[in-house]
Parts: C-alpha cells; structure tokens; sequence
C-alpha cells in the first residue's frame, strides 16, 4: 500500500467535490467578516438597513451559516481518520506522523492570521486534530456519542453566552472628541469591539493602514475568537470532527452504506432546514440580536448539524449518480483545499485592505456576496490552471513534504503503543469498578 500522499486514481470523488462546495459556502459566510468591522457580527445597530441587504444577510444565517464549516469538519475528520489507517496499514504507526501534521498545519494558520486575516481556522483544525490523534484510538460508536454531545454541549454554550451578552456591562466608554488610533482606540473604547471609538479605528487600520495598526487589531479579535472557539463553537467544531471520524470507520463513501445516505438525507435535510427557518424567521421579525432570537440559538447548531450531514449524504449521491452540478469545478478546487482557502483569503484582503483597494468597511451585504462569489469563480479559474501543470496545489505540496518525512517510525510506534496502553488500561479500570 502506497504511504505517501494519495494518488489521483485512489481519491474518493464525492470528498473531492464536497470540499470544493463547502468553500464556496465558507467563503459566502466569511465575506462580511473580512469586509466589516468585528462589531458587524456583535452590535444590532450594524444590522443592514436596506431590504436587499437585510434580505442577503438573512438568507445567508438561513442556508449556510455554521453548516459550510460543519461539513469541511466532517470532512477534516474523515481525511484524519483515512490517513491514520492507511500508515497503520503500511507502517503500524501513526502518532508521530499525526502530531507533525497538525503542528505544520497550525504553523500556517498562525501565519495566515499574521498576515491576512484573523478568521483564520486552520489554527483550530490542527489543536483539535491534536486531541484527535488519541481519540481516534477510540470506537467508531463512542466517537459518534462523543461527537453528538459536543454538539449539543456547543449549541447550550452558545446560546448561554449569546443570552449574557445581553446584559448591562455598566457605563459606556465616554466620547474622547478626537480621532483616536491604534492601542490608544482601545483603551478608551474599554476593549469593546462595538463601542463607536473602536470601530472607527478598526476601519481606519484596515482601509488605510498602517500596516502595524491592522495587525494589531488582526491579533486581538483573534484572541476573541479564540476565547469563543474555546467556550462555545469549538466544541461544535470537534463534534463534527467526530462524527467525520466515524464516518470513515463506517466506509460512509462505499457502496454499502447507500441506503443510509439515502436515509439520512431524506430525514436530517428537512429537518435541519425547518430549524433554520424557524430561527431565520425569529431573527428576520425581532432582529437577530434580540432576546428572542438569542435565546434560539442552540438551533443554530443543531440544524447546522443535520443539514451539514444531510448535504454530505445527499450530495455523494448525486455525484455517483452523475447529477451534480459543477461537480469538475467543485472537485477541482477539493483537491487543493487548503491552497484554495487561503487564495480567498488573500483575493479578499486584496479588495478591502490598505495595501489592496481598501474597500473595508465600504461595502453592503448583497455587495459582499456578489464579491464572495466572484473570488470563488477565480480560485476555480486559478485552481483550474493550476491542476494541468502539478497533481497537487503548492500549500498541500509544502505540507505533505513536512508530514511524510519517513523519520519517525520508531517514534511513531512508540507513541501509538503508548496511547494504546492508556486506553486499555482505561477501559481495564473502568470494567474493574463496581
């Protein structure tokens, strides 16, 4: 069996074409977040004021928030779980091997935010495929009740923290009546990203630099986000992981579990949609900042959830099938992911960052779809091109040369004989216990 990355002839289609359709959705979600202040995603008073944009953003919540990176997340953990059993097959170990990858995938995340853009994930991926590596030791049926419970854990957490935002922080910061910049916006904003003194400081750095006051504000909402990856939508992120990991273990891809993609798509796709309906149109009447709307979050995740596995199942099906629109395109731009999600990075802050046009903070919610999709059209294009001269983009290239070094097999074993001496001797305690 070939150890090394997989060839063209071994990939499975509907992956393929799965992860080009979830960065089409991941870029439409992302858009405001590169175009906007961080305050567009925290304050009512940034909710659109037209009809049409009112109606884009809308729509958006509705189809594809929280469910384009709940599928790249099944699918994280499906590529995780293929690449442990093909080295356990052809080397017997997988730790070490496991730990490099996401230790080099984490070093590229951090490097997109350093330079780009704060939204990065591919940070979060690779501290959750750390924790992955010993739970993948775990059974497939486990992983699923695990993945289950992290998502319903998410969903309470998010709408907790949703609901304590809402109360009364005490006096706001005063007016300083001048145009403050830098770390010197911040303190008189009292660190609150919606306070008025931030955010016109935030849309200065971004739009007209210096470079030194956009990465300042870069790495402080990353730590934000962080801290809200780390108490609430992380979790969702690992339940996703999760369930992708059963997936493999329950061939999902393969012939024998077509009628359960059948089933699944026919049940978790009306189901999950009715919930985000409803959850749209609570939003849509009070705003989606309201107590009402917040205190429905929880339906955020879980339709998330259901249609992202519904989609998942529905849309392999219609690519074995032959009926998938775009499948070449979409499979195309899947096959170089990683490389594909950090040109839309750079394409976007090409049109809304000072050292670009600047446009940040510019743009209305039906203008920043129309430029989602026009970004997406030309990663395709570029990926497109790409794909006739090299079997594989340039970022996968690097980090397949960092993770099959083929140095570490002693080390490899030893670390997967290890783990798998905690798990015996957990499960060993746990029978023994009255």
């Amino acid at each position: 069996m070939n150890v090394g990355p997989l060839r063209r002839n071994e990939r499975i289609r509907s992956v393929d074409v799965l992860r080009g359709f979830a960065l089409l959705g991941i870029i439409v979600v992302n858009g405001p977040i590169f175009a906007l202040p961080i305050a567009a995603m925290l304050d009512a008073s940034f909710a659109p004021a037209g009809l049409l944009d009112r109606a884009t953003a809308a729509l958006i919540s509705i189809l594809a928030e929280a469910k384009f990176i709940s599928t790249f997340s099944l699918l994280f953990g499906f590529g995780l779980a293929m690449q442990r059993a093909r080295r356990l097959e052809s080397t017997g170990s997988f730790a070490s091997f496991g730990v490099r990858r996401m230790l080099i995938l984490g070093a590229i995340g951090f490097l997109h935010v350093l330079f780009l853009w704060f939204g990065d994930v591919l940070f979060i991926y690779a501290a959750i495929g750390l924790a992955m590596i010993p739970l993948l030791m775990v059974p497939a049926p486990v992983r699923l009740g695990l993945g289950l419970g992290a998502i319903a854990f998410s969903s309470l957490a998010v709408t907790g923290l949703a609901l304590l935002g809402t109360l009364d922080g005490g006096p706001a910061a005063e007016d300083p009546g001048e145009v403050l910049r830098g770390f010197k916006a911040m303190s008189a904003a009292m660190f609150d990203p919606t306070n008025p003194v931030w955010i016109s400081a935030e849309t200065l750095a971004n739009s007209e630099g210096p470079w030194t006051e956009s990465l300042l504000f870069r790495m402080v909402n990353w730590a934000f986000s962080l801290i809200a990856v780390v108490l609430g939508y992380g979790w969702h992120v690992l339940g996703m992981i999760l369930i992708g990991s059963w997936m493999h273990d329950r061939d999902f891809f393969g012939e024998s579990a077509v009628g359960l993609r059948n089933r699944l798509a026919g049940l978790l796709l009306p189901i999950g949609l009715v919930l985000a309906f409803t959850l749209g149109a609570v939003e849509w009447n009070t705003g989606p900042l309201s107590v009402p709307s917040l205190s429905l979050q929880w339906l955020q995740g879980i339709s998330a959830a259901l249609i992202s596995i519904g989609m998942v199942s529905a849309i392999s099906r219609l690519v074995e099938l032959g009926r998938m629109p775009l499948a070449k395109a979409f499979e195309t731009v899947g096959r170089m992911s990683l490389s594909a999600y950090l040109l839309e990075s750079l394409l976007f802050c090409a049109v809304v960052q000072h050292w670009g046009l600047g446009w940040f903070g510019r743009l209305g919610s039906f203008q920043i779809l129309l430029l989602s999709i026009g970004i997406y059209v030309v990663v395709v294009l570029a990926c497109t091109l790409w794909s006739r001269f090299r079997p594989m983009g340039p970022m996968e290239w690097l980090w397949r040369q960092g993770s099959y070094l083929g140095l570490d097999r002693g080390l490899d074993r030893g670390l997967d004989r290890g783990l798998d001496q905690v798990r015996r001797t957990g499960v060993e305690n746990v029978s023994r216990s009255p």
